[in-house]
């Protein structure tokens, strides 16, 4: 197992409006990237509704990004989400480090190598993430909370320790998308019967930021979070997502 030689991680369906970005921020902090691209829901719940985006779609932005770094497979489909996160050791004998990011994510390019060296020099196996930008829907405003998701596993630690305590920025944009991608998501992730009634219509639509003290608790499916949206400088933003589609709308 080669020092500090990191596989990345990305499980996908759906995602096209901010993949290219998130494979933009860790191309050069990693040594491959696989991509399990599933061709159904992986998280236990199915829709009528069409998924927004095709592999076609998806594959050609990860190769224009990451180029020869990239490993694609496909799946016909997995019976949880956990089963389709553990597909990332299928490549993975020959590296210390697996990164996990999901194709809403864009993980501040700064942060990346101290903690990939954070992960490496600990005793612990898997690190939470603090640093999460939850954008809430433009890049001028977003909510946080004490989410720690786990991003990095440390495959040499043959523990099942956790430390939740590694620094690294995450522009998270779940709730900075197209309506139409929303929906999809709110079918078939894995809180899809958590989804506070009538959410879509009466806060995540309903907001505006003159109504940031009227329409509260904005998180949709855990409650006593995200009370209200926070103002963001967004011009603190890498370049590449400066120019992104969404970057001058009032609202996405």
């Amino acid at each position: 197992m080669n020092k500090n030689k990191v596989l990345a991680f990305m499980p996908i369906l759906y995602g096209k409006e901010y993949l290219r970005e998130s494979l933009f921020s860790i191309k050069d902090h990693i040594d491959k990237v696989h991509i399990a691209y599933t061709s159904k829901p992986s998280h236990g719940f199915v829709s009528d509704l069409e998924c927004p985006d095709t592999e076609g779609e998806l594959k050609k932005i990860a190769r224009e990004v990451v180029g020869d770094k990239l490993i694609w497979e496909h799946y016909d489909g997995f019976y949880c989400e956990a089963a389709h996160r553990e597909v990332r050791y299928k490549y993975a004998d020959d590296y210390s480090i697996i990164l996990s990011i999901d194709a809403d994510e864009v993980f501040k390019e700064e942060d990346i190598d101290k903690a990939i060296k954070f992960a490496y020099n600990n005793k612990e196996r898997y690190f939470g993430i603090n640093g999460y930008i939850n954008f809430w829907r433009s890049f001028s405003w977003c909510c946080k909370d004490d989410f720690r998701p786990i991003r990095l596993e440390n495959i040499k630690n043959n523990n099942p320790d956790q430390n939740l305590n590694c620094e690294m920025g995450v522009y998270h944009f779940s709730l900075c998308q197209n309506i139409e991608t929303i929906k999809f998501k709110f079918k078939t992730f894995g809180h899809a019967n958590e989804i506070r009634e009538n959410y879509i219509e009466n806060t995540y639509l309903a907001w505006t930021p003159e109504k940031n003290d009227i329409i509260t608790l904005l998180h949709p499916a855990t409650t006593g979070i995200w009370y209200k949206a926070e103002p963001f400088d967004k011009t603190t933003l890498p370049e590449y997502l400066k120019v992104h589609p969404n970057y001058n709308k009032e609202l996405v």
